[in-house]
C-alpha cells in the first residue's frame, strides 16, 4: 500500500517498466525526486525480468520504493485484473506512463520502396530523410491475433492502455492532477490509420496506425477527463536501442550503424539511440505543470551532435471529431469485455 509521510510521495506507474526507455524512466524519476520522493511501479508482462529490473533499481536506489504489478496489455483480461490491483495498492496514480508497446517485423526490409524514396528525382533527399525519420514504408511489418480476437498490435499498444485508463479512473486526478503520458512515435503516420479500420486489419503499417491512434486517444481523453484534473500527453522517444529494434536488426548490426547513425545527428534531431536519451521527454513531461502543456502537441525527445538532451514539441495532425470517434468505438469495445459478449 502506499505509505503516508509529511511530504506525499508521487506514484509513478510505468507500463512496459522492465527494460528500455520504461526502465531508464523509472531510474531517472528516482534520481530527480530523490530515493524517497516516489513511488515506482513497473507494470510488466514477465514476472521474472520485472524482479531483475526492480533489483536493479534497488541496487543503485536502495532507499527507493519500487512495486511491481504483471498486466499484458495485449490481454483485456490481463489488465482488467492488474488494474484492480493497481486500484488496491494506491489511493491516487500520479503519472501514469503508457509505454509497452508491439513492432512486429516478420518480412524484413521494404527493399524496392526504400530504393525508390533515396533515388527519387523530384524530391532527392527528402523522402529519404522522411523514411528514415519515421520509418514509414521501410519495414514489411506483420502483425497477428491474440486469443481473445484482437489485433495484436493495436491492443497492446493502444487499446489495452485505453482500457487500463478507464479502469483506473476512480484514482486518477480529482484532488490533485494525474497525467496521463503516451509513448507515441516519429513513426506515428495519419495516412496509415482508418477510423473504420481502428485494429488495422486491412493495412500494412499496424505500428504507424496505432501510434496515430495514440495521438488521437490523448486528444479525445483531454477532452472528457481536463475537468477531473487528467491531462493526457504523448511523447516521442526517437530512435533508440531497445528490444523492439532488435527485432528489425541483431543489435550487432545496429552497433555497426552508430557512427552513421550519430553523423545523422547534424540532420535528424531524434537519433538518441540510448534509453537515457529517450527517456527525456517522458522525464520532462513529469516536472511540468500538465494544465499549462497542449494538449495538441507531441513532446518529442532529441539529443545534439554534441550530445546534449533537449526537448521539442511538434503539433499533431489530429482532429478532435475523429478522435471522439475512436474514443466511442474503443469504449463500446470495452464494454463488450466488460460483460463478457462477443467482439465480432
Amino acid at each position: 500500500m502506499s505509505t503516508n509521510s509529511s511530504k506525499k510521495k508521487l506514484v509513478a506507474v510505468i507500463t512496459g517498466g522492465n527494460s528500455g526507455v520504461g526502465l531508464m524512466t523509472a531510474e531517472r524519476l528516482i534520481i530527480v525526486n530523490g530515493d524517497e520522493g516516489v513511488e515506482i511501479c513497473l507494470v510488466c508482462r514477465n514476472k521474472q525480468r520485472a524482479e531483475t529490473a526492480k533489483n536493479s533499481l534497488l541496487k543503485t536506489h536502495p532507499n527507493a520504493t519500487v512495486d511491481i504489478v504483471l498486466i499484458d496489455t495485449s490481454s483485456i483480461a490481463s489488465v482488467i485484473k492488474g488494474a484492480k490491483e493497481l486500484r488496491v495498492k494506491y489511493k491516487h496514480i500520479d503519472l501514469l506512463y503508457l509505454n509497452a508497446g508491439a513492432f512486429l517485423v516478420r518480412r524484413g526490409i521494404n527493399w524496392s520502396h526504400m530504393m525508390s524514396e533515396i533515388f527519387d528525382s523530384e524530391s532527392p533527399g527528402q523522402k529519404m530523410l522522411h523514411m528514415f525519420t519515421t520509418g514509414e514504408g521501410l519495414l514489411l511489418q506483420g502483425d497477428s491475433v491474440t486469443e481473445e480476437g484482437l489485433q495484436q498490435v493495436f491492443a497492446t499498444n493502444l487499446f489495452g492502455h485505453f482500457v487500463l485508463v478507464q479502469e483506473l479512473k476512480s484514482v486518477l486526478g480529482n484532488e490533485s492532477p494525474s497525467q496521463v503520458i503516451w509513448t507515441s512515435s516519429r513513426a506515428s503516420v495519419k495516412s496509415s490509420f482508418n477510423v473504420n479500420d481502428m485494429q488495422h486489419k486491412n493495412g500494412q503499417d499496424p505500428y504507424g496506425s496505432s501510434k496515430f491512434g495514440i495521438d488521437l486517444m490523448s486528444v479525445a481523453l483531454n477532452e472528457r477527463m481536463n475537468k477531473q484534473k487528467v491531462y493526457s500527453h504523448t511523447c516521442c522517444p526517437g530512435l533508440v536501442l531497445t528490444n523492439l529494434t532488435s527485432a528489425i536488426f541483431p543489435m550487432w548490426i545496429w552497433y555497426m550503424l552508430l557512427p552513421f547513425f550519430l553523423l545523422m545527428r547534424i540532420l535528424i534531431s531524434n537519433f538518441n539511440m540510448t534509453a537515457c536519451n529517450g527517456s527525456e521527454s517522458l522525464v520532462w513531461l513529469s516536472q511540468q505543470n500538465p494544465e499549462k502543456l497542449d494538449p495538441h502537441s507531441r513532446y518529442e525527445s532529441n539529443t545534439s551532435f554534441l550530445g546534449k538532451r533537449y526537448v521539442t514539441s511538434r503539433k499533431l495532425p489530429v482532429d478532435v471529431g475523429p478522435g471522439d470517434r475512436l474514443f466511442k468505438q474503443c469504449d463500446s469495445l470495452y464494454q463488450k469485455f466488460k460483460k463478457g459478449l462477443p467482439i465480432d
